[in-house]
């Protein structure tokens, strides 16, 4: 089955993007169009076709496309640098590179895109006459997707056209995709599942070269009457900032840390949710942060971790000894495309294959999952095991402090952005044995999301 499948045509608006404004029907005409322009560029069914787009209507335009004639779209994680830009293209070398005006001269930058045949995504215009979409075995690789493993070399996610179709339908089960929302899409796997729904998509205006401004975009959310967003928790913070967003509905927050301090940020007129789960395996859990009981903050607060809810029926979940979470299901990828990567993230038990998501958890006594952080950043020492973000979690839902804990010249440190009353962390922090504080300007972030620390960064910047 093509996912194209799932989508509607109608004269609803689908996407909205800055001032341009696209329906259902212009956005299929578009993919078909543009998908004849791949055809006509020698481009088949099964082929490789690099997409080096922002998240933007052409991204989706050119993702119908690919779909349309059964090519499969490829996507890089370019904040993770050149290096690993090239390396995952030599991997699996594309047939051709779809790129605009800025991603075109930008591609110049990179030895191996350099090699690849490219077309811009302004072919394929209204006069091209539109392919007939190409039925394709549900097993046939939609998304490919480039990730680093924990050696470092890219690894390839392969979702195929079955697989996000049953995602979709299990994301429904679990999260509101009412055609009714106008949604703010942050997060281009869940734009997909918004098309499918039928749903009008709010997309921030941004490119390679520029930033999400959140208060430009709190500003178009208000004016486009946006009633739900998914997105990560750094950016909900920032847009909070700026406008409290009556028009908000509900708010699912998820991809990385989320913190107390951002979930008192928003209103209670929004249903506030928060989702667990990976490209490798979506969703894992989730739960209504108006279920988190007064006991349950107080928990956060006393270092328990962060609560993410009930497993979701379609997935199973357990906790290895070192405490690691690991699931199966049918919504979780069994491996990576040639086996690269399952060493280190695949264990084969009980005739299942279990994806290891490298976090920490544990379940209370009701059933529930609670979050403790990377394994790989927990810190063994004559105190015991000591895991940073539930640290972080105290010194930020009681101090409103955001903080990175290491262990820096063999003692328990916290690491804190800007000046603050050393004495009271310290105080805050004495029943996990930190004994440290370092001030630094800014905490390194990740570059994708803005909203992970960067822990190999921070090293580097106190050393």
């Amino acid at each position: 089955m093509n996912i194209l499948e799932m989508l509607k045509t109608s004269d609803k608006t689908a996407l909205i993007q800055n001032k341009k404004r696209v329906s259902y029907n212009q956005l299929m005409s578009m993919g078909l169009n543009f998908g004849s322009a791949l055809q006509s560029a020698g481009i088949a069914k099964g082929d490789h076709v690099l997409i080096f787009l922002p998240l933007s209507i052409q991204r989706y335009k050119a993702m119908i496309g690919a779909w349309s004639i059964g090519a499969i779209p490829i996507f890089i994680d370019y904040s993770r640098g050149a290096g690993f830009v090239d390396a995952s293209i030599k991997r699996l070398t594309p047939a051709i590179i779809i790129h605009d005006s800025v991603t075109g001269l930008i591609r110049r930058n990179y030895k191996q895109m350099r090699k690849i045949k490219s077309l811009s995504i302004r072919q394929g215009l209204a006069t091209t006459r539109p392919t007939d979409t190409t039925t394709l075995n549900p097993t046939h690789p939609a998304i490919l997707t480039f990730t680093s493993g924990s050696t470092g070399q890219p690894k390839i996610a392969s979702r195929s056209h079955g697989f996000l179709i049953n995602q979709y339908h299990t994301l429904c089960k679990h999260m509101d995709f009412n055609e009714n929302q106008v949604d703010l899409g942050t997060l281009p796997v869940f734009v997909l599942a918004n098309l499918a729904s039928h749903m009008t998509t709010l997309l921030p205006n941004k490119s390679y070269r520029s930033k999400i401004r959140p208060k430009r975009l709190a500003t178009q959310m208000e004016r486009e009457k946006v009633t739900r967003i998914i997105c990560s928790p750094a950016l909900m913070s920032k847009l909070l900032d700026y406008n409290p967003l009556p028009s908000l509905k509900s708010a699912y927050l998820g991809g990385a840390p989320v913190y107390p301090s951002v979930l008192h940020k928003v209103g209670n007129h929004v249903d506030l949710n928060i989702v667990y789960g990976s490209t490798e395996a979506e969703p894992i859990s989730s739960i209504k942060w108006a279920d988190v009981t007064e006991a349950d903050k107080q928990s956060i607060a006393g270092g328990a971790g962060l609560p993410v809810g009930h497993i979701v029926p379609e997935v199973q979940c357990e906790i290895t000894p070192d405490g690691e979470i690991i699931v199966t299901g049918d919504t979780v990828l069994k491996g990576y495309l040639g086996g690269v990567g399952d060493t280190e993230n695949k264990i084969h038990k009980d005739g299942k294959i279990w994806h290891r998501t490298g976090d920490t958890g544990h379940f209370d006594d009701e059933g529930r999952l609670w979050l403790l952080g990377r394994l790989e950043h927990a810190i063994n020492d004559i105190h015991g095991t000591l895991y940073p973000f539930c640290a972080e979690c105290v010194l930020d839902a009681t101090l409103g402090i955001r903080c990175a804990v290491i262990i820096k010249d063999g003692k328990r440190t916290v690491v804190v952005e800007k000046p603050t009353n050393q004495v009271k962390v310290l105080e805050v922090l004495k029943p996990l044995h930190i004994t440290q504080v370092i001030v630094v300007k800014k905490l390194p972030m990740d570059k994708r999301h803005n909203a992970k620390i960067d822990h190999s960064k921070l090293l580097k910047l106190i050393d």
